[in-house]
C-alpha cells in the first residue's frame, strides 16, 4: 500500500499529522538525509516521500539524483511557503511535481489550450 511520508520541520509536523499525512520531524538536512535513506532502504518504503523544500534542496546531489531518476518511491519537495525560497516559482514547481507524476510534461496556454 502506497502512502504520504512527510518529512518536516518539529514546528511544521503537527499540521501535516492533523490532516492525515504520517510525519517524520527533523531539523537538519543530515536528520533529513539520514531518515529519508533510513524510509527508503531500512524499510522499504513506497508512495510518495515529501520533503521539506529547503531540506530538498541542500540534499546532496547524488541521492537527489537516486531520487528524480528512480520510479519508488517519489521524492518531492514540499514547499515551504515562505517566498522566495526553492527552486524557480510556483508553476514551474507544480509543472516539475505533474511531470515526475505522469511522466512526461503537460503544459498549457493563456488560452486554456493544451500544448
Amino acid at each position: 500500500m502506497s502512502r504520504l511520508v512527510v518529512l518536516t520541520t518539529p514546528d511544521l509536523a503537527p499540521g501535516y499529522s492533523l490532516a492525515g499525512a504520517s510525519t517524520v520531524p527533523v531539523a537538519s538536512v543530515e536528520e533529513a538525509t539520514s531518515e529519508l535513506l533510513s524510509l527508503v532502504d531500512g524499510k522499504g518504503e513506497r508512495g510518495v516521500i515529501a520533503v521539506h523544500e529547503p531540506f530538498h534542496v541542500a540534499l546532496d546531489k547524488e541521492i537527489r539524483r537516486r531520487f528524480d531518476e528512480a520510479l519508488e518511491p517519489l521524492v518531492v519537495p514540499l514547499p515551504s511557503g515562505e517566498p522566495g525560497t526553492g527552486d524557480g516559482g510556483r508553476r514551474e514547481r507544480l509543472m516539475k511535481m505533474l511531470w515526475q507524476a505522469v511522466g512526461y510534461e503537460i503544459t498549457f496556454d493563456a488560452e486554456g489550450g493544451k500544448g
